[in-house]
């Protein structure tokens, strides 16, 4: 088990009180943080039997930090910062190094990302909507990590022949991740990779492996940068929200499998939504609504959020089917967001610019922009 049990009942004192701590300049005001350290994580698995680190209220803020360990390994953790430059007293890298050497896989034998939680938001029950707003991403150290494998569900699996990793550096204050130096730059746009609450308690624990409509988890969505919003179902009493798997950027369909793997600190508001139940989660941004489709088809994939795009008009609208089908066609774009088996994803974006009157948005400020 990822948590010691001298822990839990110190953490959840400690996590309770943390509504007193004072933001540093210009970091989002928060009530509550929860670190990611060896004993406050859990290797690969969205679990409805863990007990929470903090419980909070709907409407609080909450400073979450996750670590990426991607390129280290358990036999040896500190190689692969050594053989790349990355200097082992980086307070991230330290706890990455104290997760690989204390913490245990999953006995259930499900594998996944390091998730930071879970969450308690005091007041969701199941057949609830939990809303979760982006309120800020930052980055916890100037380095990302790409890599990919044989045989791992992306496109050109049956080409690799051995497994691969490249370590980027990033120049935080230009905002760019170097590819190659001196001609190719990425900006960059960070968002967590991982955004999901507890399965319902009679499905046990799941792996933090592919997203499902009912809990969310691996959207890989580059859409949830700063000002984003993610709506979940709720499952179980407290939501029990999840997140890690920090993305630097990613281009959509995230091929390689892993995109550009960092560690991330984010800054949730959670708020509860009462008896609005969610087949599909679906997110919001200050210039688009976002619909899914999930499926190890992408004809499947297509066909759910197209259905879903469609309803959403016919709702919002007044519209029939016909003229809200036409609105999609000839309005939103379509892109896919994983390409990856299994459970592949795509989703919609419906532009707020076509329409004359929308509600007012919680977030005002800029956005991270690709290019």
């Amino acid at each position: 088990m990822p948590y010691h049990p001298r822990t839990i009942a110190a953490l959840a004192v400690a996590c309770s009180l943390a509504c007193t701590t004072v933001s540093a300049e210009g970091e989002v005001p928060f009530d509550h943080h929860v670190p990611s350290k060896w004993d406050r994580v859990t290797w690969g698995v969205y679990a409805p039997d863990l007990p929470p680190l903090v419980r909070v209220k709907s409407g609080d803020v909450v400073k979450i930090d996750t670590a990426n360990p991607m390129g280290s390994n358990r036999a040896n953790p500190e190689k692969f910062f050594r053989d790349n430059g990355i200097p082992l007293d980086l307070p991230v890298v330290q706890e990455i190094l104290e997760i690989q050497r204390k913490t245990e896989m999953d006995p259930s034998g499900l594998r996944g990302a390091l998730l930071t939680g879970p969450v308690y938001v005091e007041g969701a029950e199941p057949g609830d909507t939990l809303e979760v707003r982006v309120h800020d991403i930052r980055f916890r150290a100037p380095y990302g990590v790409n890599s990919t494998s044989p045989g791992s569900g992306h496109p050109l699996a049956d080409e690799v022949p051995r497994p691969w990793v490249k370590k980027f550096d990033l120049d935080l204050t230009r905002n760019v991740a170097i590819f190659k130096e001196g001609a190719i730059e990425l900006p960059l746009a960070p968002f967590m990779g991982q955004m999901g609450v507890a399965p319902p308690n009679q499905a046990g624990r799941w792996g933090a492996s592919p997203p499902t409509p009912l809990h969310g988890g691996n959207f890989d969505l580059q859409e949830l940068v700063r000002g984003g919003t993610l709506y979940l179902p709720v499952n179980v009493p407290g939501a029990l929200f999840y997140t890690g798997n920090g993305h630097a950027l990613q281009g959509n369909g995230e091929i390689t499998n892993p995109s550009l793997e960092v560690s991330l600190t984010g800054y949730f508001e959670f708020i509860v939504h009462k008896g609005q139940s969610l087949k599909m989660p679906w997110i919001e941004t200050p210039t688009h609504y976002v619909f899914l489709g999930m499926h190890d088809s992408l004809d499947e994939c297509m066909r759910q959020a197209t259905l879903d795009t469609v309803n959403f008009l016919q709702r919002k609208e007044g519209l029939d089917f016909y003229d809200a089908y036409a609105l999609a066609s000839t309005a939103v774009d379509f892109t896919v967001a994983r390409a990856l088996l299994p459970t592949q994803m795509v989703y919609s974006l419906v532009p707020k610019a076509i329409f004359k009157a929308n509600p007012p948005y919680w977030y005002a400020g800029p956005t991270p922009v690709k290019y």
